[in-house]
C-alpha cells in the first residue's frame, strides 16, 4: 500500500491554510505512528516547497503481523483523509480537496 499526498490547497496562503494543515497533520499522523508501532524506518519521502509532497509506503517483507497494523494505521488514516475531502467540499467547494485512487490514476 502506497499513500502520497501533493500540492497546496491553495484555501488560504501557505502556512495558514486549514486544509493543507489537516492533511499535513494525518500524514504524519501515518509516520510517526508507523515509526512508533513498528520501528519502521526508509518507509516515506517528503519534500516542501511550492509543490508539497509526501509519499509513504509499506516496505516488502515485512511480517504478516506488521502487515496487519500497518493496515489498521493507514485505513485509519486514509478514513480520516476522506472524512476531511467530504467536509472540505460541503463547506469551501471542490477546488481546494481531490482524493484520487490509484485505479483513477491509470
Amino acid at each position: 500500500m502506497r499513500l502520497s499526498a501533493e500540492g497546496h490547497a491553495g484555501y488560504e496562503e501557505e502556512g495558514k491554510d486549514i486544509i493543507c494543515a489537516s492533511i499535513s497533520t494525518l500524514m504524519t499522523t501515518a509516520i510517526n505512528s508507523l515509526e512508533e508501532q513498528l520501528r519502521w524506518k526508509d518507509f516515506y519521502i517528503v519534500e516542501e516547497g511550492e509543490d508539497n509532497f509526501c509519499e509513504l509506503w509499506v516496505p516488502d517483507g515485512i511480517s504478516k503481523a506488521d502487515e496487519m497494523v500497518a493496515q489498521i494505521i493507514l485505513r485509519t488514516i486514509v478514513r480520516g483523509i476522506l472524512d476531511a475531502e467530504e467536509s472540505v467540499n460541503e463547506n469551501y467547494g471542490l477546488d481546494f480537496l481531490r482524493v484520487v485512487t490509484q485505479e483513477e490514476l491509470r
